[in-house]
Parts: structure tokens; sequence; C-alpha cells
């Protein structure tokens, strides 16, 4: 078990370098989400390493500024000025809404981490290293789609507040970009063919 945490770090990692390098043309956004990357890879292989609270914090932090941070990238992209919806466009779109996910499970572990029993029916009575991460991934996606709280739920005001906000950003970002990409759509068809 433990063989197949550290082999799933190592692939995790070798996919945030090259995420960061795709993510921007600009080479300021790059080299940030390169050292954010490089960051959050290196605290990940030391909180393998040695399962310290104290070391999960920071790695949550981090990771929250580097997929924060690369979702912004994609955001931005997906909602320029553009005359006609792409493949692309649609990919980014779908990316940032799964990035979400991934950054409220990573404040949601934080949050936790900082104030225990912030959530209730987690089964995890101590920091239990990435125990609470991977709780908190499906719980995220649960809220952050409205689906249900199903066997976790917010038991403190800022866990409610936390999660309650996931929920509000996700019904409003697929409200806009749905707006945003049939709106295009019409543009393009409207537009007079070349």
């Amino acid at each position: 078990d433990l063989l197949g945490l550290h082999l799933m770090d190592v692939m995790v990692i070798g996919a945030l370098l090259p995420g960061a390098r795709a993510c921007s043309s600009n080479h300021r956004q790059m080299v940030v989400a390169s050292v954010l990357a490089v960051a959050a890879g290196s605290l990940r292989l030391a909180l393998a390493l040695n399962g310290s609270p104290e070391l999960a914090g920071l790695f949550y932090t981090v990771a929250i500024g580097f997929f924060g941070f690369v979702a912004s990238i994609i955001l931005r992209g997906v909602f320029d000025s553009q005359t006609r919806v792409s493949q692309d466009t649609i990919c980014g779109a779908l990316s940032v809404y799964l990035l979400f996910g991934l950054v409220w499970a990573f404040a949601f572990s934080l949050l936790e981490l900082s104030s225990p029993g912030s959530f209730s029916g987690l089964g995890l009575t101590e920091f239990a290293d990435f125990g609470h991460f991977k709780r908190f991934l499906g719980f995220s996606y649960v809220t952050l789609t409205t689906l249900g709280y199903g066997n976790i739920s917010p038991a403190t005001p800022p866990a409610d507040s936390l999660a309650a906000t996931e929920a509000i950003v996700g019904q409003l970002y697929l409200t806009v970009l749905v707006a945003r990409l049939v709106a295009l759509e019409l543009l393009d068809r409207k537009s007079p063919l070349t």
C-alpha cells in the first residue's frame, strides 16, 4: 500500500511540471506555475516520507495556490474574447470545473487539519497523512455539483461557509459558462462565412 502511494505521488508530481508549462504562453505565469509545482511536488514527497501535520498544512496551502493559479490561467483563456467555441474552449472549461473541486478538497483538508472536528463523518480521529484529503476529494465534488453531502457534513460555521461557497461557485460557474458558450456559438452562426 505504501509503495502504491509513492508511485501515485511520483505520477502526480510528474504531471505537475508539464501542466505548469502548458498552462500559459506567458513566461512570467509559467515561472510562477513552475515554482508552485516544484514546491507542491517536493512537499508531497516530503509528506510521504514524514507525515507530520505541519508539513501537510504547508503542502495543502501550496497545492491550493498551484491549482488555483492554473485554474485562473485556464479560466482567463476560456473567457477571453473569442468568436468561436472550439474543442480547446470546452476542454479548458471542464478542466477549470474539475480544478475547482480539487482546490476545495485541499481547502477542506487544511481546515480540518487546523481545526479538527470541522467536519463530521470522516471516520478519521487523528491526522492520517493523506487520509483526510482522499475523503475530502469525494466530498468536494459532491458539494461542487450540489448532489448532497452523504457521509461527510460540515460541523462548524467555517466549514459550513466553505462548503456553501463551493456549491455557489460551482453553480454560478456552470450558469455563466453555459451562457458564454451559447453566446459565442450564436455569434459564430451569425457571422458571415469566410
